[in-house]
């Protein structure tokens, strides 16, 4: 279980929708961190400083630093960052403007990104995407340490085929989950996708009911086939930790289940 679900989850609760206040999200993150299925705290770049009084001495969290005030902001904010002994900045995410060409806006955006960054670059559902991530994995090649950013605001069809558009790139991507209860649909997609599943079979892990059957094939997955899912999955994001965590509890049950594989 630890290669399918170590450090799985990351903790969304300071971002939009939710914006939850930093003297409730703190305690809680780090409460929920004594699982082992959560990973780092997504910090919006405009909210640091709300956040960082509210650090205590034995503090020393893994940040992903969500680059809401734009690239020309992210400088200052990393910087900002860097300069505080009680984080560890994992990855910076910044968003292409959901108006512009993806393939277009990629070539700038990785010309402006700070030297040494690991970014996951937000690709929208607008035209040059397939292009975007072409760019994208093109420079990771060249040795950038970049990856890929979905989130899932369009139908289940448009997540499949960015899954498998990341598989067949070998691009690393992380997601978002409007739902914890949605987690183990996407790890079960994924390693579709990292099987070299048809699309259908990506697209039928994304759609299934039944939370039991999910677990139950994820619990089974050979040990190889989790680790090399989780080179190209390196995280969830989710609002809510709890529902993600209630979710993942019963992958943990079938595996230690008498019928379990």
């Amino acid at each position: 279980m630890s290669a399918l679900l170590a450090r799985l989850l990351d903790d969304a609760a300071l971002c939009p929708p939710g914006r939850a206040p930093a003297d409730a999200a703190l305690p809680a993150h780090r409460e929920a961190a004594r699982d082992r299925v959560v990973g780092r705290l997504r910090c919006p770049a405009s909210r640091f400083a709300e956040l960082r009084p509210r650090l205590v001495p034995e503090d020393f969290l893994d940040l992903v630093l969500v680059a809401d005030t734009g690239i020309e902001g992210l400088p200052d904010a990393l910087d900002a960052v860097c300069a505080e002994p009680r984080v560890r900045p994992s990855a910076v995410e910044i968003a292409l403007p959901g108006d512009a060409d993806q393939a277009r806006a990629t070539a700038v955006m990785l010309a402006r990104l700070p030297d040494g960054s690991r970014a996951h670059i937000g690709v929208r559902r607008s035209p040059g995407r397939r292009e975007a991530l072409d760019r994208i994995a093109a420079a990771r090649a060249r040795g950038a340490d970049l990856g890929a950013h979905h989130r899932p605001d369009g139908p289940p069809a448009d997540t499949a085929a960015f899954i498998r558009a990341c598989a067949d790139r070998d691009l690393p991507f992380t997601i978002a989950a409007p739902s914890g209860r949605g987690v183990p649909n996407l790890l079960l997609a994924a390693a579709a996708a990292t099987g070299q599943g048809a699309d259908g079979a990506v697209l039928g892990a994304l759609e299934r009911k039944d939370p039991d059957g999910v677990a139950g094939e994820l619990a089974g997955l050979p040990g190889e086939t989790a680790r090399a899912m989780r080179r190209s999955l390196v995280a969830v994001s989710v609002p809510d930790l709890g529902d993600a965590m209630d979710a993942l509890a019963l992958i943990r049950k079938a595996a230690f289940s008498p019928s379990g594989r």
